[in-house]
């Protein structure tokens, strides 16, 4: 195998792949990257078993080929490297790197140990917004479970309908939902749901600029591509709890806040917050205070100006939480509503129905 390539976008791939590689003393080759040259393309590939990336770089390729080499000495080398364009060959289990003033030799693995990626069996493909698609998946990965004890909860709840695409996420102490509409068309009704690890995957990649993404469904499987990345993945066995009679949809209390100063005053308040995280919060007629207390540093209380509906409520929230809610909104006031300091609470965009963030309470003793 020989090839050339840009160092920059070369960079990024394996940067890219490395985030998919695996740790395993008993199978050394998914700790690497395999590198194939075929067509003037060099396509990057990683995988843990569990789930798998490609990534296609453009390239001068002079005899085509592939090798597998440990994924972080080549990010390591190539993240050194100043010059712009690198020369690649492979011989055997090695990999040569070259540039105009420097050569190394990366000792790797057998390329046919590397593990077959395989192709699924699509039996439904959608193509959605890749900046739509991001945003929503933003909004909710805070509410994703990280606890081993309900795996349905460790992912991202997919609904597809004909007009509308529905992502829900909940650790059962809050639940997030966005709603993001589709074009309209012949659409087939679908649910699934995705890996956390890989909501988190398709942010950081297809983040920053409009194309279309790919959600390509198997038998217990997804693939999501765009020209030049393709991922891999299981989805997660189980069925999601049916959540929409946890969403309040009437409130004895309720008001709009301003985002920014209420996510400041809230972020403010976490100095003094115990050790249970939390914050508390007073609203009144005229003004909520957002107060926190730790016997050991002091307290402070901080004092925002509203109009409340309804009646005063006293309410404790763990901050790190009722933070994520506030972000997860997108314009310059929020809604907040309650009806008492034991039931949960919800918050959402002052116009746009789209998000919905629901957090349970600190219970008041």
């Amino acid at each position: 195998m020989k090839a050339i390539c840009a160092k920059e976008v070369f960079e990024y791939s394996i940067s890219l792949a490395e985030r998919f590689t695996g740790k395993n003393i008993n199978l050394p080759a998914l700790n690497t990257i395999l590198i194939e040259a075929a067509n003037n393309t060099l396509i990057i590939t990683a995988t843990n078993l569990e789930y798998a990336v490609q990534v296609s770089v453009p390239a001068k390729i002079q005899s085509p080929g592939k090798v597998a080499v440990p994924a972080k000495v080549l990010t390591q080398v190539i993240q050194s490297i100043q010059e712009e364009n690198i020369d690649l060959e492979g011989k055997q289990e090695t990999l040569v790197v070259k540039t105009t003033s420097r050569e190394g030799k990366i000792i790797g693995v057998r390329s046919d140990d590397f593990p077959l990626i395989p192709k699924i069996k699509k039996t439904h493909t959608y193509t959605f917004s890749s900046l739509a698609l991001v945003d929503g998946i933003a909004k909710i990965l805070p509410a994703v479970s990280i606890s081993e004890f309900k795996p349905e909860l460790n992912g991202i709840f997919f609904k597809i309908a004909p007009k509308e695409l529905t992502l829900a996420a909940t650790d059962t102490f809050r639940l997030a939902e966005k709603k993001i509409k589709i074009p309209d068309g012949e659409v087939e009704a679908k649910t699934f749901i995705l890996p956390g690890k890989i909501g988190q995957e398709i942010v950081r990649i297809f983040g920053g600029y409009e194309r279309g993404v790919a959600l390509s469904l198997g038998e217990n499987q997804i693939e999501i591509s765009t020209g030049d990345v393709r991922i891999l993945s299981r989805l997660i066995d189980g069925m999601f709890p049916e959540y929409s009679a946890i969403i309040p949809k009437s409130f004895s209390t309720s008001l709009f806040l301003p985002k920014n100063e209420f996510a400041n005053a809230i972020r403010s308040s976490s100095i003094f917050s115990s050790r249970l995280q939390d914050v508390h919060l007073t609203f009144s007629p005229k003004k909520v205070e957002i107060k926190a207390e730790n016997a050991e540093i002091g307290l402070t209380t901080i004092s925002l100006p509203c109009e409340l509906t309804g009646k005063p409520l006293a309410i404790n929230f763990n901050y790190r939480f009722l933070l994520d809610g506030v972000w997860g909104t997108s314009e310059d006031e929020l809604f907040f509503g309650a009806n008492d300091a034991n039931a949960p609470a919800l918050l959402r965009n002052k116009s746009d129905a789209s998000f919905s963030y629901v957090i349970m309470p600190i219970r008041l003793t």
